[in-house]
């Protein structure tokens, strides 16, 4: 039975619908105006380096020794115009991508196998590492030997660069697993498919989307450098090529491309994280950040 409210004290607040409403409205325009300030502080942080880049262009020798953003896009416009940057870009880009698929397969079933698998995990851990610490600079002229001055060369380094970095990741995600949440699945005798739906891939994700995400730099590195070494086009074989020629515009433009397709890549990223981990959001705004 209720107790007895004492006299003169206030009725306890009750939310209504009104309530409601104004505390949405109120969320979505905090959500807008934090869209409309992340628009500024990236403008900003795109003008700024292409104004210093400016200033130094015209500062260093007179552009002697660096391009100027006016001549890479000038640069970047011509090359899109007779086909020349499509035809580099795509192949970079299917080496890269190629590879990377690659490497994130088989670094995920080696993680998964590593973390759940501890005896074997120790076992092979020195020798793991002792590969993961070669460089991979070197081992790209056996791998023109191995394999050619073709697509897979090129495929077979970028995968050897990504393959640790998603192995490490979704190793110690499978380690992180929460232990009482498993047994609680097990206690109410879950089977197996929905024991890896609902628990084992929701603690996976976040692990391996930021292996993705340090991956997609990794790709585009080794793909350069599997054209530097041995390759008839891409944007790495352009950076050689304009590099011995002194085009120095010519080899900037070739690296802003690569920065862009970087980019690209990590905003696809971060939508396909968005959308898989949406409960984060909420974490985020019941925490306040």
């Amino acid at each position: 039975m209720p107790e007895p409210m004492a006299p003169g004290a206030a009725a306890p607040a009750v939310p209504t619908a009104e309530a409601g409403e104004a505390f949405e409205a109120r969320r979505l325009a905090r959500a807008r105006r934090g869209r409309a300030r992340l628009v500024v502080d990236r403008t900003i942080a795109v003008l700024v380096p292409l104004v210093l880049w400016q200033v130094l262009a015209m500062t260093w020798s007179g552009g002697k020794w660096i391009s100027s953003p006016a001549a890479v896009a000038a640069r970047v416009w011509m090359l899109a115009g007779d086909g020349t940057l499509w035809i580099h870009t795509w192949e970079t880009l299917k080496e890269a991508l190629v590879g990377l698929v690659l490497g994130v397969v088989v670094g995920v079933v080696g993680g998964v196998v590593l973390g759940s698998w501890k005896r074997l995990s120790d076992a092979a851990d020195p020798v793991i590492m002792g590969f993961y610490s070669l460089p991979r600079v070197s081992l790209a002229p056996l791998f023109i030997i191995w394999l050619g001055i073709g697509l897979f060369a090129k495929v077979a380094l970028v995968a050897s660069i990504v393959l640790f970095v998603v192995l490490f990741n979704v190793r110690e995600g499978v380690r992180a697993i929460d232990r009482e949440v498993v047994d609680a699945f097990r206690s109410m005798n879950a089977s197996r498919g929905a024991m890896v739906r609902y628990v084992v891939v929701p603690s996976l994700v976040p692990w391996l989307l930021a292996a993705v995400r340090i991956g997609i730099g990794m790709a585009l590195i080794g793909a350069v450098v599997g054209e530097m070494v041995g390759s008839a086009r891409g944007l790495g074989w352009y950076v050689m090529h304009t590099s011995g020629v002194y085009d120095i515009t010519g080899s900037i433009t070739a690296l802003v491309v690569l920065m862009l397709l970087a980019m690209v890549f990590n905003g696809v990223l971060a939508w396909v994280e968005r959308r898989m981990l949406h409960w984060r959001r909420g974490a985020e705004s019941w925490t306040g950040q």
